[in-house]
């Protein structure tokens, strides 16, 4: 089983600044966690966040380790 963790920190909207490391536990072998700061993140800098964290997901090499 492989984990792993794709985060974006905001104020680097590009999709090349998303981050790839190891998974935690929480991830089990049927969940997606998102975890967002709403009170410092519109919904529409969420969205375009996710949509990185989609492309970097598509263009990684998978599984990811």
């Amino acid at each position: 089983m492989f984990t792993a963790k794709f985060t974006l920190t905001r104020g680097k909207p590009k999709a090349g600044d998303v981050v790839i490391s190891a998974g935690a536990a929480e991830a089990g072998r049927d969940r997606i966690s998102v975890n967002i700061d709403a009170d410092k993140m519109t919904k529409g800098e969420a969205m375009t966040a996710l949509d990185n964290i989609k492309a970097a997901i598509f263009s990684a090499k998978w599984p990811v380790f």
